[in-house]
């Protein structure tokens, strides 16, 4: 009795949740379309979203560094057994992969300082020794930290709704986040390593905003319905509903205002922020990647072919769909739309 309780709740839980803006705005197309063409609604398409590997899969070990109790004294002339200290500490052991990159950018940057003003030479040999390790290390812990990152495996989750109706542009700071990991590397030879509330910030952002979700929503759900009104477009110019026998009905003036006030008027605009908003996070995002070590990037270049397939389909519904509109005026020798 409680299982068949639960699944009734979560058949009216699922009931209850509002259709997202941009479904309803397809939906009322179609209608439309079905309407003034006189053709049914075809069943939409299938389609998968593309998904990160496994975190299991992604995620590199990395063996941690030690030193003696000796030289973590000496290192408190330069200032970085501080650093040591809160890096040994036990909040230390448990950090999240972003946490143990900031910890590694503030101990690089620190070992930099230590080599340049320290006068003991067996300490300078040390410290740089310490930072060859580290920077050996580096590849794999920001690899960890930004690519295979649990933070970038959220911005990515398509558990999430598609972009509102002129609000695409609301989702910036998680655009700016992506940017600001992909300059990380540049920021720690600068030895301007951000603040640690800065960096949780733009990790924050990514997590909140999951853009890459929304924009794969965006981009399955633009694609889906638009194809679905590419067939009926088809088929009203294949069965002359428009124009029987060449005579032009009144229904082909009522799907020229269709056109011009639905499909120009308000899905072509929401069509084109998500697109212009996906050329940019792919863009970023290929960059991010591009800053990986040769050797672990391949673990993510199949997801990244599907991103960037997903995003072309896309453009080529887009284009096919207008198409469509051209061809269905030109069989009843009309411009879609006429010159005045």
């Amino acid at each position: 009795m409680r299982v068949i309780t639960c699944l009734l709740t979560t058949a009216l839980l699922s009931a209850c949740q509002p259709t997202p803006p941009a479904e309803a705005m397809l939906d009322d197309y179609l209608e439309r379309l079905a309407r003034v063409l006189e053709v049914d609604e075809p069943p939409l398409e299938a389609a998968s979203l593309p998904r990160m590997p496994p975190a299991r899969v992604l995620q590199v070990d990395i063996e941690p560094l030690s030193i003696n109790l000796l030289e973590f004294w000496e290192f408190r002339r330069c200032g970085l057994a501080e650093i040591l200290g809160e890096r040994n500490s036990v909040l230390g052991r448990v950090m999240v992969p972003s946490q143990h990159l900031h910890m590694d950018g503030r101990i690089l940057q620190q070992l930099r300082h230590c080599i340049d003003t320290l006068e003991d030479e067996e300490l300078i040999e040390l410290a740089s020794e310490l930072e060859d390790r580290k920077r050996q290390q580096w590849p794999a812990r920001y690899w960890n930290a930004t690519a295979a990152a649990p933070e970038l495996r959220a911005f990515w989750s398509p558990a999430t709704t598609p972009l509102e109706p002129g609000r695409e542009a609301s989702y910036q700071r998680a655009l700016t986040a992506l940017r600001f990991l992909t300059e990380l590397p540049q920021e720690l030879e600068r030895q301007q390593w951000p603040e640690r509330t800065d960096l949780e910030a733009q990790y924050q952002a990514l997590e909140q905003y999951a853009l890459g979700g929304r924009l794969l929503q965006s981009l399955t759900l633009g694609r889906r319905y638009i194809e679905a009104g590419s067939v009926m477009l088809e088929r009203a110019r294949q069965q002359s509903t428009l124009c029987p026998g060449g005579l032009q009905k009144r229904e082909l003036e009522y799907a020229r205002n269709v056109m011009v006030k639905v499909f120009i008027g308000n899905i072509q605009p929401w069509l084109a922020a998500v697109n212009r908003r996906a050329s940019g996070v792919t863009t970023e995002y290929q960059a991010l990647l591009a800053q990986q070590s040769g050797e672990l990037r391949p673990a993510l270049q199949p997801f990244a072919e599907q991103l960037s397939e997903h995003h072309l389909a896309f453009q080529d519904s887009l284009r096919d769909h207008v198409d469509r509109w051209k061809a269905l005026f030109d069989s009843c020798d009309s411009k879609a739309i006429p010159s005045r």
